[in-house]
């Protein structure tokens, strides 16, 4: 081949793909800012300094800046530094996620500064306009909460994943781990002062497979969340000091968001738990020393005194520890 032709190839090549993705820049960067002016049309606030396209040749790297994105009707007010979406150009339905390490929450209740070293996460789509979510997963380092209501939460990790559930349409696997987890209220840190729990949780993490009552796309962005429905419990798992429980079994929620179901709540040191229950006031005091006696049996029947298995049940807006009744069963909403 004449040099002059393969110099012409490369030249039209480069062209083309020149071409290709600056199309692509111009179609990423117009649709969100599309999205944000109809968020905007709805009644939101949304506001940023900048919008910047970067990543050529192979890369579409979204970065936006001061940046404050507001539900005016459920009071929930996001602001940061920056917010960046980045991705190749020829997989337009993968995407990472990059989160600033300072940035701030504002609800109806109560105002929230959330802090980190690392916050990423990865997130691929169902092809179509829907936008429906197919797999995910966020990984927080060295991550902060403080809240003006007087809490503070610190991990050192956590990590949450989501893909669909095989085999069951409309669920969705969710796997949830803390590590290194210390709260921190003017509760917790009596109990901690008092030597009842050690001031880390060292492990937090659940397992759950999740039916909701629509799917996870961009309606749950624009309008309202999905809500869980069904609750597959595999194993919900926390070792705190000496303390360690773990929980499984299968709840329904109705369309307020009331739990009904049972699941087996297996406890090692159950006395600890107990006493810390007791000093935490979240029972009354009457209900404590029958609830001792009664799990004192119910473990001696099983052989050891120091570990439990006992169903918690939630029936008709009761919530029940064995035969003992606790007070309203939970309720659970996404906000």
């Amino acid at each position: 081949m004449r040099p002059s032709r393969l110099l012409w190839i490369v030249v039209i090549f480069a062209a083309g793909w020149s071409a290709w993705w600056g199309w692509g820049a111009w179609q990423a960067k117009n649709g969100l800012e599309h999205w944000l002016e109809a968020r905007r049309e709805a009644g939101w606030q949304a506001e940023w300094d900048g919008l910047e396209v970067r990543g050529f040749p192979t890369r579409i790297d979204r970065t936006l800046t001061g940046v404050t994105l507001a539900n005016t009707d459920s009071g929930w007010v996001w602001t940061a530094p920056f917010f960046q979406i980045l991705g190749l150009n020829y997989q337009k339905d993968h995407v990472i996620l990059v989160w600033p390490n300072e940035m701030a929450l504002r609800t109806p209740y109560q105002n929230v500064a959330i802090t980190g070293q690392s916050l990423q996460g990865s997130a691929t789509f169902l092809p179509g306009p829907a936008r429906e979510l197919s797999e995910a997963t966020l990984i927080f380092e060295a991550l902060e909460l403080i809240s003006d209501a007087g809490w503070t939460f610190s991990s050192d990790e956590m990590r949450l994943a989501t893909r669909p559930t095989e085999a069951k349409l409309g669920r969705r696997d969710i796997g949830l781990e803390f590590l290194g987890l210390k709260p921190r209220a003017p509760l917790l840190g009596r109990l901690a002062q008092a030597g009842l729990v050690p001031e880390e949780v060292e492990t937090l993490r659940a397992d759950l497979s999740v039916g909701f009552d629509r799917p996870w796309d961009r309606l749950a962005v624009e309008t309202a969340r999905p809500q869980p429905r069904e609750i597959e419990i595999r194993e919900i798992a926390v070792k705190w000091g000496e303390l360690e429980l773990r929980i499984a079994g299968d709840l329904e929620l109705d369309a307020a968001g009331l739990v009904s179901g049972d699941v087996m709540v297996k406890s090692t040191n159950w006395r600890d738990i107990l006493e810390l229950v007791r000093q935490s006031g979240l029972v009354p005091e009457s209900l404590v020393d029958p609830i001792e006696s009664g799990l004192g049996l119910l473990s001696g029947l099983a052989g050891r005194s120091d570990t439990l298995d006992i169903p918690l049940s939630f029936s008709n807006g009761r919530t029940k520890l064995g035969p003992v009744p606790l007070g309203p069963a939970p309720v659970i909403r996404i906000p």
